[in-house]
C-alpha cells in the first residue's frame, strides 16, 4: 500500500479528474485511499444531458459545449464520471462534421455518464444502437440487402477487441468483419426522437460464423437483440461472443485490450502483461463491471509510480481545466471550449474514428503556444465572461519573501517536488526583478509580479504533465 500523501492524492484526482484544489487535498488524505478511491468509482450513472437541437446549428452545438465543460470543471463527487465520458467520446469517437445532429450528440453524452461507469457489455450495447453512431459509421443503411461493414469493422478493432492481442496476434480477419456486419443488420433512427431501435424486418436472419477455425469459433443466428427487444441469449449475442474471444495466450482478449487502454489513458504508455492482468482480474471476475477496473487501476501501488506521475502528457481539457480549478478562476465557460479548440482538442470533433492522438501530438509547436496564450489569459483574467482568477485566494499576500510565494504557488499547482532548483530560483527573480517587493499585498504587486508569475508556472513543462 503507497503512502497515502497530498502528493498522491493530487495524482489521483489529477489523473481521475481534472485536478484538485490544494485544500482539497487534506479531506481526501483523511478519508484514506480505500475510500477515496471507491467513493470516485461507486457514483451510480447519471441522465443528466445538456442541449441540443435536432439539426445542425453551430450556436446550439456552442451551448452543448459549454454545458459540458462547465460540468467536468466543476464536478466534485462525479469527476471521475465525467472523466470517463471524455475518454469513452474517444474511445468511440464520433464526430458532429458528419452526424450534424446536436441533440444526437447530446443524447450520446449522456450515454456515456449513464453507463460509463457500469457495465462495459451495457455500454457497448447502448452505443451499437445509438444515433449518432448509426449516422456516423453508416449503421443505420446496414441491412440484410445493402450490407455495410464499418460499425463491425470498428466494433472489433477499436471498441473491443483491437486488431492484435499483446503479442501481436491478429484478433480477426476480413471474413469476419464481412459476417460482423450481417451480425449488425437491421438497425434505424427515429429521427422524430433521435434514437436508434431494432427493425427485425431489415436483420439479416442467416446464419452467420464468427472467428472460425478458432476455439471460441461462434455460429448461429448471431445479432443483438431479438424483434421485441430482448437481448438475444450469449451463443447469438454479438457481444458475449466477442467477449468469449480469447488471445494467442488463451486469454480472454477484451478484458486485456480495455485494461491496457485505461492503464495507458491514467498512467503510463506499454504497461506490462503481467500488469495488464493484474487490474483486469476484478473486471472478469466481476462480470465486467467498468469500475471494478477503474477500482484495480487506482488501488494498484504503481499507479502512484514515479513513472506514473511523469509519462502522460495533459490534454487540453486536463490541462486548461485543472489551470482552473488550481486557481480557483471563474467564468460563465462559453469561452473555453475555444480555448480547447485552439490546443486541438474541440469537443465532439475527434479528428477520425480512431479518435485523438494524444501524448506528445498535444505538444506541437502551435498547440504548445496556444497553451501559453490560456496561461496568459488566465493568468491576467478579469472578466468573468472569459476568465477571472483572484491572486489573492490561492497564495498568502502577508508574505515576507519571494522564495515564500514561488513555493506557495507551485504548492497550489501541485509540482513543487518536479520543479528543478533552478527554475524555482527563475521565479523567485523573476518576483525580485529589479528589486525585493516591500509588501506582496500592494496591488500593484499582485496585479503585475504575482500574476506574471502564475502565467509562467503554467507554462512550466512539469504542469503540462501528470
Amino acid at each position: 500500500m503507497v503512502d497515502w500523501n497530498t502528493e498522491n492524492v493530487l495524482h489521483l484526482l489529477s489523473r481521475a479528474g481534472f485536478g484538485a484544489k490544494l485544500k482539497e487535498a487534506g479531506t481526501w488524505e483523511r478519508r484514506g485511499q480505500v475510500l477515496t478511491v471507491e467513493f470516485l468509482v461507486s457514483q451510480k450513472g447519471m441522465s443528466a444531458k445538456g442541449p441540443g437541437t435536432p439539426d445542425a446549428d453551430n450556436e446550439s452545438l456552442g451551448k452543448l459545449r459549454t454545458w459540458w465543460v462547465k460540468r467536468m470543471a466543476t464536478q466534485n463527487a462525479r469527476r471521475l464520471q465525467e472523466k470517463m465520458v471524455l475518454f469513452w467520446q474517444d474511445h468511440f469517437a464520433t464526430q458532429y462534421s458528419v452526424v450534424k445532429n446536436v441533440r444526437q450528440m447530446s443524447y450520446q453524452n449522456r450515454t456515456f455518464r449513464l453507463h460509463g461507469l457500469g457495465s462495459f457489455k451495457t455500454l457497448v450495447y447502448e452505443v451499437t444502437r445509438d444515433a449518432a453512431m448509426l449516422e456516423f459509421l453508416d449503421g443505420r443503411l446496414n441491412s440484410k440487402n445493402n450490407k455495410n461493414e464499418n460499425y463491425g469493422r470498428e466494433l472489433m478493432e477499436l471498441f473491443v477487441l483491437g486488431v492484435f492481442d499483446l503479442n501481436g496476434g491478429e484478433n480477426y480477419t476480413q471474413t469476419d468483419v464481412e459476417q460482423m456486419a450481417r451480425c449488425c443488420t437491421g438497425y434505424q433512427i427515429d429521427f422524430s426522437k433521435d434514437l436508434g431501435f431494432f427493425n427485425s424486418s431489415r436483420f439479416d436472419n442467416g446464419n452467420k460464423t464468427l472467428f472460425a477455425g478458432t476455439g471460441h469459433q461462434a455460429s448461429g443466428n448471431i445479432g443483438f437483440e431479438d424483434a421485441n427487444g430482448a437481448l438475444l441469449p450469449p451463443a447469438q449475442n454479438v457481444i458475449d461472443i466477442l467477449f468469449a474471444h480469447r488471445d494467442t495466450d488463451g486469454e480472454l482478449t477484451m478484458p486485456r485490450f480495455l485494461a491496457k487502454k485505461l492503464w495507458e489513458y491514467f498512467a503510463y504508455p506499454n504497461p506490462s502483461k503481467t500488469l495488464v492482468d493484474e487490474i483486469a482480474a476484478p473486471f472478469i471476475s466481476g462480470g465486467f463491471v467498468i469500475r471494478d477496473l477503474l477500482r484495480a487501476i487506482f488501488l494498484h501501488d504503481e499507479f502512484y509510480s514515479a513513472q506514473a506521475k511523469t509519462s502522460s502528457v495533459k490534454n487540453p481539457v486536463e490541462f486548461a481545466l485543472s489551470a482552473m480549478r488550481a486557481t480557483k478562476a471563474s467564468s460563465n465557460y462559453a469561452q473555453v471550449p475555444i480555448f480547447l479548440d485552439d490546443m486541438g482538442m474541440e469537443l465532439f470533433e475527434p479528428p477520425s474514428v480512431n479518435g485523438w492522438s494524444g501524448g506528445l501530438s498535444w505538444l506541437s509547436t502551435g498547440q504548445f503556444l496556444q497553451r501559453f496564450a490560456f496561461a496568459q489569459t488566465l493568468a491576467a483574467g478579469r472578466d468573468v465572461k472569459e476568465l477571472k482568477l483572484k491572486p489573492t485566494q490561492i497564495f498568502d499576500d502577508g508574505a515576507t519573501s519571494a522564495g515564500q510565494v514561488v513555493d506557495e504557488l507551485l504548492g497550489v499547482f501541485g509540482i513543487a517536488s518536479r520543479v528543478p532548483a533552478g527554475t524555482r530560483d527563475a521565479l523567485v527573480a523573476y518576483l525580485n526583478d529589479p528589486a525585493p517587493p516591500a509588501s506582496f499585498s500592494d496591488p500593484a504587486v499582485i496585479e503585475k509580479k504575482v500574476r506574471g508569475v502564475i502565467a509562467l508556472i503554467l507554462q512550466l513543462p512539469e504542469f503540462h504533465i501528470h
